[in-house]
């Protein structure tokens, strides 16, 4: 709903009994809502929070700014929102080990670096380290801007050292047929719908977030193709994009949209923001019960490149050809993204593997 398109007077109530509600509060003296908002402004996650939308500048290109050297911003609103969740994290670490610090200006290397350290101990993927040391790194280039740190400061996380570089390995090899089947049959027993979400992303090459986000008017089951719109979709850097799924998951489109035209709004899984995290937990455990190799929720999309490609080359479509179309139905610029992490090379010739793109 716009906010121009109701009522002003609906708004002038609401304002008012927003006012009466702090009155009340400030006259009490018992430390209610308006003293709680004053500490949480002064909270060192608050301060965070601060520094990072210095640097939150949306609407622009990240390969654009990488191209200009601006790489101290940040662009896409989930990253934001990924980045400010990270260093929350970061200040509840602090202040459960460092409970005399409350400014931001007094927070040192030694303790993002220990944080760090804490994580490796709790044997934290090297994907979510490296995603965390990142988020703290433009904490760091935001507080050099505002003025918080010295322009000359140490760097709150070093770039190279022992224990500060991380990142996921690139392990093309996603679940085999036969595996997804055992892993979407264990959970349809128990949660059939993240069982659904799980095939979606099989047959469609969907990232979890995107499933879950999925609407009616996304789905073209006459056509076989998914069109997502964008960041309403959750789409990496809200970059929209069409899927076109092979012809023998018509039925499973057609269900999905009966679905979504059953619920009131349009979306074809209930609880889309919990429901990734489900959706992980549960491949966890199906794999653990039926002893499979686990790769997350995102081997299915690993498995589906693979038919993919399979199914490109019984067309006739192969080498650097099929790798573009393959990108596109993930929602990759790069093809060298999509020989790393998603396509096994023994699969391919070597003259299609891109060297750098």
């Amino acid at each position: 709903m716009k906010w121009d398109a109701v009522p002003k007077g609906i708004l002038n109530e609401a304002q008012r009994r927003r006012e009466v509600v702090e009155v009340k509060d400030m006259k009490r003296g018992e430390g209610g809502g308006v003293r709680a908002r004053r500490r949480q402004r002064h909270s060192l996650g608050y301060q965070m929070l601060c520094a990072l939308q210095a640097v939150f500048e949306p609407g622009h290109s990240r390969r654009q700014d990488r191209l200009m050297g601006r790489t101290d911003v940040i662009c896409g609103i989930q990253t934001m929102k990924s980045m400010v969740a990270d260093v929350h994290q970061f200040a509840r670490f602090i202040r459960a080990c460092w409970p005399e610090v409350r400014e931001l200006r007094d927070v040192r290397p030694s303790m993002a670096q220990e944080m760090i350290e804490d994580m490796v101990r709790r044997e934290v993927s090297g994907g979510r380290i490296g995603r965390v040391s990142a988020s703290l790194r433009k904490l760091d280039a935001a507080c050099r801007r505002i003025g918080v740190f010295a322009k000359d400061a140490p760097e709150l996380l070093p770039r190279t050292g022992r224990g500060m570089s991380f990142h996921s390995d690139a392990r093309p090899i996603g679940y085999t047929d036969e595996e997804a089947r055992r892993i979407i049959g264990f959970v349809a027993s128990k949660d059939p719908q993240v069982a659904r979400l799980l095939e979606l992303m099989w047959i469609g090459g969907l990232r979890v977030s995107e499933a879950a986000y999925l609407r009616v008017e996304d789905i073209y089951e006459g056509d076989c193709v998914i069109r997502l719109a964008g960041a309403v979709n959750h789409t990496k850097g809200g970059r929209p994009r069409e899927v076109r799924l092979a012809p023998e998951h018509e039925p499973f489109l057609t269900g999905l949209r009966a679905i979504a035209e059953g619920r009131i709004d349009g979306h074809v899984f209930a609880s889309s923001r919990s429901l990734p995290g489900r959706a992980r937990e549960w491949v966890r455990r199906a794999c653990s019960v039926l002893g499979i190799r686990p790769l997350g929720t995102h081997g299915l999309r690993k498995t589906f490149a693979t038919d993919e490609l399979r199914r490109l080359e019984e067309r006739g479509v192969g080498g650097r050809r099929a790798l573009a179309v393959i990108a596109g139905q993930l929602g990759h610029n790069r093809l060298s993204v999509v020989c790393q992490s998603y396509i096994d090379r023994k699969m391919m010739m070597d003259e299609a593997i891109p060297k750098d793109d």
